[in-house]
């Protein structure tokens, strides 16, 4: 058998992941360590197709371009890519790793009349879609923490564990990285890009800013997508923070985060990263999010929690982040 037709044969997976790096950072390596000799697509979003193209655990990287919405031409798109991978055969296995309306969008779109509740018995697809050969129906599932939840979907799949993520490959990544302070200084990532519910006003992250310069730590603002309004009003507070947000990519906050003293910000995917990379964490939480279920895990995390943002004040956030020294 020739090269071509070996590489022909590799088992294929699709692994779905495309709801932001608070989805996709927990989920690092886990389904590559068992599927060492297949060829691994990862379908995600555009906010982590860059920093996916990185990442050592998948053969191929595709950019799911509806950002979870209904964009029927977008959609139909994305459907015509997938079909032309299956090519007249199913994947091997396809791990929703979103269990979404999205994802269930997916799954109609791939299967047409197979996805029909009495004809998927046979589809090899990993997720809470009920009925398929590998689905994970457990009533507690919406009870359960994201990462157990992917655990226990995974387990059935034949996966016994899921590894902890580790990000020890970025420093092979990150070649060259320039910020205007010594990285050996003090500093304190803030990480402002706003999570579920109503933000933390922009003035408390001035203000924040400002104690952790007079603590002796440089304030240092991270994000992908901070707004110019919101990165206006923390300066007009604080106009000795570095502002880095917009001009780093995920490998670079990850490169970062071995560095940084601390770092804070609401429930959002940067927290994530910050936490898995082993950065102390404090992460700021309302009731739209429930840290039980999707909240960072990490040996060094502390939570604060209000029913609103807004009523977590500027003293304890920074007291917090200081005891964490």
């Amino acid at each position: 058998m020739s090269g071509t037709d070996s590489a022909a044969e590799k088992p294929r997976i699709l692994v779905i992941s495309t709801a932001g790096l608070e989805r996709f950072i927990p989920a690092l390596g886990a389904i590559r360590a068992n599927h060492r000799d297949a060829k691994i697509i990862l379908l995600t979003a555009r906010v982590t197709s860059a920093f996916a193209a990185t990442v050592p655990y998948f053969d191929d990287v595709w950019t799911d371009e509806t950002d979870g919405m209904f964009h029927l031409s977008k959609l139909w798109a994305l459907r015509k890519r997938l079909h032309g991978l299956m090519n007249g055969r199913d994947f091997t296995r396809v791990y929703d790793l979103d269990s979404t309306p999205h994802s269930k969008r997916l799954f109609w779109l791939m299967y047409g009349s197979r996805a029909l509740p009495l004809n998927r018995r046979d589809i090899p697809w990993s997720g809470a879609i009920a009925g398929t050969a590998l689905s994970h129906e457990d009533p507690r599932r919406g009870a359960m923490h994201l990462v157990d939840r992917w655990a226990a979907q995974l387990k059935i799949a034949g996966i016994g564990a899921i590894l902890r993520p580790e990000l020890s490959w970025v420093a092979r990544q990150v070649t060259s990285f320039a910020v205007p302070f010594r990285m050996t200084a003090p500093f304190v990532m803030i990480a402002a890009v706003p999570g579920p519910g109503a933000p933390w006003p922009a003035e408390r992250y001035g203000e924040l800013a400002r104690g952790l310069s007079a603590q002796g730590q440089i304030p240092v603002l991270v994000g992908l997508d901070v707004s110019s309004v919101l990165r206006q009003a923390i300066q007009d507070h604080c106009d000795n923070i570095v502002d880095l947000s917009g001009s780093t990519t995920v490998n670079e906050l990850a490169f970062l985060s071995w560095a940084a003293t601390a770092a804070v910000g609401p429930d959002n995917g940067i927290m994530h990263l910050t936490a898995v990379a082993g950065c102390r964490s404090l992460v700021m939480y309302n009731n739209a999010s429930d840290p039980a279920l999707v909240g960072q895990r990490g040996a060094k995390l502390t939570i604060l929690r209000r029913p609103q943002l807004a009523e977590i004040p500027v003293g304890e956030v920074l007291a917090a982040v200081m005891s964490q020294k």
